[in-house]
């Protein structure tokens, strides 16, 4: 009977420690995030750029190419694209950004009387300054001390900002080469951390969120590029003035699913309302739709088919929350972090809590594993400890 008090006496101080030991990593792994979330941006990039970067590297590395030749490869065919990319399309995007600059204090003067004359109709009476009148605001010499005095007290953001910037576009890149360079050795350490009887499961979970988290990411990039391509076809098509920079805008803002296409749409019809006629927003919003449903229907589901599939309801709850305590970085990283933790707090509940073998957890978690049969074999392997085998262990 002693002998039973004492194993659970022991087994109560080792949850009671572990408990307070998991809440003080927790408050101060929070402050350390939330004082160095500068880093979060390269950070994320630098990731990115591994995840899209990885495959190639390693496949060259498998050819027997080292992999510093591999990475500086990888580095050199994206400059390659961004530059062939550059000569192609900014040159259009930037005369049509001129163009837009030129008219936009036109079409914003427009814009105000059309949402006057809805409001009318509606019977709120109301009005927005024109652009002559902000105009005026800012150049009078009574105003400007308050100008100035709001824009001093923002430097310290904007400074903030151009340094994030910086860190983004500079320290990003940095990382993501030497972590190629590197990774076998970084997973393998990495590894070494986990005790010995779970590294083979860990290592599997490990290999399945690279391909659910990798694939997602590298096919969120060419669905967007898609998106843009179709939107800016579409507005070509139906004759919208700045179709390419609406089209380009749209499909760069598609990195955050189902946000694309619908900025595209208000743009467009924005655009056409100010610019032409309502039949042109009749059909900007008919080329945003369809460009949605296809993308819906046909793009993801093809290009993102091996990665974790989310709720659409759950996707934008994620992206609103996110984009509330992280701004627009947290709306970036949102969906794949809810797809890891989704993964790997699915596979523990499976395996932990309702006792799933790994392979069942496995066949319900992961949407389409590459190759079959080294699947099988791979997740064979795994084991999980039983429930109750800590209590087993301690009875002995």
């Amino acid at each position: 009977m002693s002998e039973e008090f004492d194993a659970l006496a022991r087994r109560i101080g080792i949850y009671s420690w572990a408990t307070i030991g998991a809440l003080i990593l927790i408050v101060v792994g929070a402050y350390v995030l939330i004082e160095g979330r500068v880093i979060f941006a390269p950070l994320f990039v630098a990731l990115i750029v591994v995840f899209v970067l990885n495959p190639v590297v390693t496949a060259l590395q498998n050819r027997g190419v080292h992999r510093i030749v591999g990475a500086a490869l990888g580095f050199l065919s994206i400059l390659a694209g961004l530059v062939v990319l550059g000569l192609i399309v900014v040159p259009s995007i930037v005369d049509q950004a001129r163009g837009f600059a030129a008219e936009f204090p036109t079409l914003y003067d427009r814009l105000v009387e059309q949402t006057i004359s809805l409001g009318q109709r509606f019977g709120l009476d109301g009005s927005i300054w024109s652009y002559d009148e902000i105009l005026g605001y800012l150049n009078d010499p009574g105003n400007q001390d308050t100008i100035l005095s709001v824009v001093f007290a923002q430097i310290g953001t904007l400074t903030s900002g151009i340094f994030e910037f910086v860190l983004v576009f500079i320290l990003g890149p940095a990382v993501a080469f030497y972590l190629l360079i590197d990774l076998p050795n970084v997973q393998r350490r990495l590894l070494e951390l986990v005790p010995e009887q779970n590294r083979t499961e860990v290592a599997y979970v490990g290999r399945r969120l690279n391909t659910a988290v990798g694939g997602f990411l590298r096919g969120q990039l060419f669905v967007a590029i898609i998106v843009g391509i179709m939107l800016s076809i579409g507005y070509r098509i139906i004759d919208l003035p700045f179709w390419l920079l609406i089209g380009m805008i749209g499909g760069l803002l598609n990195v955050v699913p189902f946000l694309g296409p619908w900025v595209g749409g208000i743009l467009g019809v924005l655009v056409a309302l100010t610019t032409t006629d309502i039949t042109t927003a009749f059909w900007a919003v008919v080329v945003a739709v369809v460009v949605q449903q296809i993308d819906n229907n046909f793009v993801s589901p093809s290009v993102l088919r091996a990665t974790v599939r989310l709720h659409p309801a759950v996707t934008l709850l994620v992206l609103v929350l996110a984009g509330a305590i992280a701004g627009f970085w947290g709306i970036v990283i949102a969906v794949p972090l809810t797809a890891a933790l989704k993964i790997t707090g699915g596979y523990w509940w499976r395996t932990r809590i309702l006792h799933q073998s790994p392979h069942l957890a496995a066949e319900s978690m992961f949407i389409e594993p590459p190759q079959r049969k080294f699947w099988t074999r791979e997740i064979d392997v795994v084991s999980v400890p039983p429930a109750d085998s800590t209590q087993e262990s301690d009875d002995a």
